[in-house]
């Protein structure tokens, strides 16, 4: 599988973590047009009407173009963002005096413009700087044992030579399969609709079929795999996994802010997980649902019970 991934911490030194981490999910307009001033000379102009929009870093990352084939149009249909952050939300922002630490995922063929993903990071942060006043203080990625290699000490934000580059291959080789149980903890709100509506409880089918549907697409429109797997039996293998213990909750996480409601907390599940392994792992690394690429819906899965 040539589906790659970069892992990244970056550790932003502020005022105030909690507020700018809740202020940076809901970046996603702000950080596109951000990422658009570092890489397009012509920022002002249309895409639309854009001469150079073939081979333009931006149009790669943000434009969401759809496929030209039919059937991978209906199969995948809108390509999400190649990237992932992720931030702690409040009640963790308040541990860490002075320090927010924000993660950032980028994939496959968006590797190489990692460069104007982080310039367009720090523009986002200079932004709010007159607010919360922060900065970047470091850069480093993971590595597979989860090891940090540093990336960042010179106030630049451009990305070294010895950037690791995770092959999904080795991630899957290095993750058990033979386990039926498993535990899911919610790291962010989760946010999944059905029918026009947000969920207010964990429905392991719901969160197992997204999650497919956001693991098969990256692969497909950013590394040019699609998997072979039998999608309809493991939508019914989804079905079939029962909840063992249910801490999930439905809540706002900031007062009344109705964006930052979604489902939070932790459960543990039985059943047959071997064909849904591949996107539960992979999953994790991209998160889930709706404002998954601006850190709602992250989540870490285990073999442990909670």
């Amino acid at each position: 599988m040539e589906f790659n991934l970069v892992n990244l911490k970056i550790t932003v030194k502020t005022a105030n973590p909690a507020t700018l981490g809740l202020r940076l999910t809901e970046s996603g307009t702000e950080f596109s047009a951000a990422c658009k001033r570092v890489a397009c000379s012509h920022a002002t102009a249309a895409c639309g009407r854009c001469s150079r929009s073939d081979g333009c870093a931006w149009h790669d990352l943000f434009s969401q173009a759809l496929s030209a084939d039919p059937a991978a149009l209906k199969r995948h249909q809108k390509p999400p963002l190649p990237f992932a952050f992720s931030f702690p939300f409040p009640e963790a922002s308040h541990e860490n005096n002075g320090i927010l630490e924000c993660g950032l995922v980028v994939i496959g063929k968006a590797i190489p413009h990692l460069e104007i993903l982080l310039e367009g990071f720090e523009t986002l942060l200079g932004a709010y700087d007159g607010l919360e006043r922060c900065e970047i203080v470091a850069i480093s990625c993971l590595d597979y044992q989860g090891g940090l290699v540093p990336l960042k000490g010179n106030g630049s934000a451009s990305p070294p030579g010895n950037l690791v580059v995770l092959s999904a291959d080795e991630l899957l080789e290095r993750y058990p399969w033979e386990h039926s149980r498993l535990a899911i903890r919610l790291l962010a709100p989760l946010r999944l609709m059905s029918d026009g509506r947000q969920l207010a409880r964990f429905d392991f089918s719901r969160f197992a079929c997204s999650l497919m549907r956001r693991v098969s697409s990256l692969a497909h429109y950013y590394a040019d795999y699609e998997f072979s797997c039998d999608f309809g039996m493991l939508s019914r293998q989804a079905s079939d996994i029962v909840c063992t213990e249910d801490h999930f909750r439905y809540g706002m996480v900031s007062g009344d802010n109705r964006r930052s409601a979604g489902v939070t907390g932790c459960g543990s599940f039985k059943g047959e997980f071997s064909g849904l392994m591949p996107f539960l792992v992979l999953g994790s690394y991209v998160n889930v649902g709706k404002g998954a690429a601006f850190g709602f819906g992250a989540f870490e899965v285990s073999t442990y019970h909670f």
